[in-house]
């Protein structure tokens, strides 16, 4: 049997990571193909080395570009890998445009293929993201959800082959393709906890708040990535004046900062005015190093998927910087908010955030109980059986 993996940004290299080492410590065969979407080092090569994710079988190169032509980039190359290696099955992850261009290439090709993440909906479609979630997911063989919250959304979608009725599968693994030949849906978990799990088993954390010279449970981490609020000089500016406010309030702030964000506040002239000593802007963090913020933060503000979800794994409080999420279940639960970026609610929702005391909160476990990769191997063993 052999599997073909295919990534190219930072939560597939994490999500990758531990399927990847579950495939191994089975003796299945891997070939792992890097589209080269994120390529500087703190975003790419670091993830390699820190999660002992396996050097790529290729790397594309492919890099920056505009919607349409990155993935045509992509779609061409990967094409040519897939004559190549032939594999049994390919695994997808996430929403990117590495994403969208694996599902079209192999779809093309009449090779099967799983979705790990599927069923995640924004309902909003000018989300580049949300396209290539519902393309990738009316495309699969195998729908792998992390939640039984994306098992509904597939439902609403005219997904029929619902295995153990949306719960997490945990056994019986030989009967799951036996009587319904349409797509199997299947509730797996999220193996980003998976990994998150295992990489706070091993951190120093201590040793990292140091290092960024704050004390657990009293600073606020935020990142800003979308192209939504990096591209839009308003929404920029809103929410760059609302980190600079909290942290004049005597707040410190640990700002990452991705290269598109530093590009745009460069070209907003916003990097030169005067701040607070107290908003420390850093480079991209190395997943380690992330995970060890991120669980000692005492909010979050962020417009990240992966990083609001992550902090939910750890039981802190995020402030979302748009308009919806796809991770409704931890809106609900009321440990996320989503503000938009207006300055005045991200201030507001902020400084209530920051001084809640969430000693006793109820918090849920929607997320499976870190065995999600190991699900998923057992999955693909008998879908290729």
């Amino acid at each position: 049997m052999k599997i073909l993996s295919i990534v190219g940004a930072r939560p597939q290299f994490i999500k990758a990571a531990m399927i990847s080492k579950r495939l191994r410590e089975k003796g299945i065969e891997e070939i792992l193909i890097h589209t080269g979407q994120h390529y500087d080092f703190n975003m790419s090569d670091i993830f390699f080395k820190e999660l002992h994710l396996v050097k790529p079988d290729y790397y594309l190169g492919i890099g920056s570009s505009t919607h349409g032509e990155q993935t045509g980039k992509m779609l061409i190359e990967l094409e040519k890998r897939l004559l190549k290696e032939k594999p049994n099955i390919v695994l997808v992850y996430g929403d990117t445009n590495t994403t969208l261009a694996g599902t079209l290439a192999t779809a093309k090709l009449h090779i099967p293929f799983a979705h790990v993440e599927a069923g995640l909906r924004s309902y909003n479609k000018k989300m580049p993201e949300e396209i290539n979630r519902i393309v990738t997911d009316h495309c699969s063989d195998i729908l792998f959800c992390p939640t039984e919250t994306a098992v509904k959304n597939l439902q609403k979608e005219g997904f029929t082959n619902i295995v153990n009725k949306g719960a997490l599968i945990d056994k019986d693994f030989n009967s799951l393709f036996s009587t319904d030949f349409s797509s199997p849906v299947l509730n797996v978990g999220d193996v980003m906890l998976d990994m998150a799990c295992e990489i706070k088993s091993k951190v120093n954390e201590k040793e990292i708040v140091e290092k960024y010279k704050v004390k657990p449970k009293e600073f606020i981490l935020a990142t800003i990535h979308r192209a939504e609020n990096t591209d839009n000089k308003s929404n920029l500016e809103n929410i760059w004046n609302a980190l600079t406010e909290i942290s004049r309030k005597g707040i410190k702030v640990i700002f990452p900062i991705h290269p598109r964000t530093k590009k745009a506040l460069k070209q907003c002239r916003l990097l030169q005015k005067e701040r607070s000593k107290n908003l420390r802007i850093t480079e991209p963090l190395g997943y380690i190093e992330m995970i060890g913020l991120e669980s000692n933060a005492k909010v979050i503000i962020t417009d990240s998927g992966g990083v609001q979800k992550e902090g939910y794994f750890f039981k802190i409080p995020c402030i979302i910087l748009r308009n919806e999420t796809e991770w409704v279940e931890l809106v609900d639960a009321g440990w996320n908010t989503v503000v938009g970026t207006k300055n005045e609610a991200i201030l507001e929702e902020g400084m209530r955030a920051y001084n809640e005391d969430i000693h006793g909160k109820r918090w849920i476990d929607f997320y499976g109980n870190g065995e999600a990769g190991k699900r998923i191997v057992e999955v693909l063993e008998n879908f290729g059986g």
